[in-house]
């Protein structure tokens, strides 16, 4: 019973997993803003599911709160509030299309390439390794969010505040800008 769930969650990874990539094609290929929001905000869904079905399920949640949570709804008022129609008539992004295609195949060559390492490549050893000052007799293994949360705010505080405050910068400068184009 055990093989097969871990072979159900292996075949829904893989599932997941292209329906991520392909909601990112959608995402970079389609013309509307709210249509390319909304497919960023299907990638992230099935990003966190690919993250379920390897158990790990505080990235998963985690996932879902900061990007499909929160990202996408800053996204949506960025695209809400600042009016694209302004910028077509200027034609800045036209020729976006030149650039974003090399770009975008290299950058499939280099996920399938890391892809088929994590599907079929030797499989790791230690799925997380904290420091024994850190981890303080904590069983890695069953208390996968404690030790993530561990790890997280011991070394990483200072990068996870600096990203905080760029995003708070990035929603500031999206109202600025939303409202220095209604003036």
């Amino acid at each position: 019973m055990e093989s097969i769930l871990a072979s159900l969650g292996q075949h829904l990874f893989v599932i997941f997993g292209l329906m991520a990539c392909a909601a990112a094609a959608v995402m970079i290929f389609s013309k509307s803003a709210i249509h390319s929001v909304l497919a960023f905000l299907t990638a992230m869904l099935c990003v966190a599911a690919c993250y379920l079905c390897q158990q790990a399920e505080f990235l998963g949640v985690a996932q879902l709160l900061v990007y499909a949570g929160g990202i996408v709804v800053l996204f949506l008022f960025v695209v809400m509030l600042v009016e694209l129609s302004k910028f077509r008539e200027k034609g800045l992004f036209q020729a976006q299309a030149k650039v974003a295609l090399p770009l975008v195949v290299a950058f499939v060559g280099v996920f399938s390439w890391f892809f088929r390492q994590a599907l079929f490549g030797a499989p790791s050893k230690e799925a997380l390794t904290l420091p024994p000052e850190i981890s303080g007799g904590l069983d890695v293994a069953a208390n996968n969010a404690q030790a993530v949360s561990r790890g997280l705010f011991s070394g990483w505080l200072l990068p996870f505040e600096i990203l905080s405050v760029i995003l708070l910068v990035a929603l500031v400068g999206a109202i600025v800008l939303a409202k220095s184009e209604r003036a």
